[in-house]
């Protein structure tokens, strides 16, 4: 028999039936475990991270209320806290005015890629893309690890601590130290680009 792990979907099934059962640290599991994914999802639809913040929290309100309907036999999860996440994103999109623009800076580095038609624009995206790319290969080894699991597969610091056998604490701090060089790093690139000859 398969042991269960914190990638499992066994293990988030045993989490969703605790959370039916009204089990609050199962809850909290399960938030801390896909959260960070969840709001990844609802972020690159959306385009606005208040926006992105509000269905995420909708989300696991609704998880919280309506984890005994969910039927495993439909699928994992995680696949059924993603496409919820799809689809309530889409919904709150095309409920959105039409004329309304984006919150999010279109120069902040983390920001999906828009689709655009415009050249120019592409190859501005990117750039920036090779410029965080760049960032982050001349990050420390264990830096750049910990921001690579948090950022680019969605997973908790508490995920993070347990695959890398490292504690919480240590790998909250690398994260940070991490996401401060980056930041030092492109900021010199950004204020070196405005810079006219």
């Amino acid at each position: 028999m398969e042991q269960p792990s914190a990638n499992n979907p066994i293990d988030d099934l045993a989490l969703m039936r605790r959370t039916a059962a009204r089990d609050e640290s199962a809850f909290a599991e399960l938030f801390d475990r896909h959260s960070g994914l969840i709001f990844a999802i609802c972020l690159r639809i959306l385009r606005d991270r208040a926006e992105a913040e509000a269905v995420l929290v909708d989300i696991f309100a609704e998880l919280w209320e309506r984890a005994g309907r969910f039927d495993p036999a439909r699928g994992a999860p995680l696949t059924f806290l993603t496409t919820l996440a799809r689809s309530r994103a889409i919904d709150r999109l095309r409920a959105r005015p039409k004329d309304v623009p984006t919150r999010l800076d279109a120069s902040d580095p983390w920001m999906p890629p828009a689709k655009s038609e415009n050249p120019l624009s592409a190859a501005l995206l990117e750039e920036r893309r090779r410029k965080v790319i760049e960032a982050m290969e001349g990050l420390n080894p264990t830096y750049k690890e910990a921001v690579e699991l948090a950022f680019f597969d969605g997973m908790s610091h508490t995920q993070i601590a347990e695959k890398l056998n490292r504690p919480l604490g240590s790998v909250k701090s690398q994260i940070r130290q991490g996401l401060i060089q980056i930041r030092d790093r492109l900021r010199k690139y950004w204020q070196g680009s405005t810079e006219t000859p």
